[in-house]
């Protein structure tokens, strides 16, 4: 699993800080005990699920979560280029 987009929150008020060049590591399922809270809108996936065998395609539906612990590593060498732009500000419906 690749995470898209990454923040680590802090519970002291400092602003969210978007993280860069991570991968999850550990067992995913004890990620599933540690979700705090999760959105209301589902968001779609589709990628290549890597296997022995070759890629597969998958596509996976989820809302966004927020979890109190997650284990992640370093990539040892990061494509990810900071964006050009600012996020686009989220209409309220």
């Amino acid at each position: 699993m690749i995470p898209i987009i990454v923040y680590r929150v802090f519970t002291d008020g400092r602003p969210d800080e978007m993280v860069r060049g991570v991968d999850l590591i550990g067992t995913p399922l004890v990620s599933f005990s540690k979700i705090l809270a999760c959105g209301d809108k589902p968001e779609v996936f589709s990628g290549i699920c890597g296997a022995e065998s070759g890629g597969v395609l998958v596509s996976a539906v989820a809302p966004s979560i927020l979890t109190g612990e997650i284990e992640i590593q370093k990539r040892r060498k990061s494509p990810d280029r900071p964006p050009l732009l600012p996020p686009p500000q989220r209409r309220k419906q």
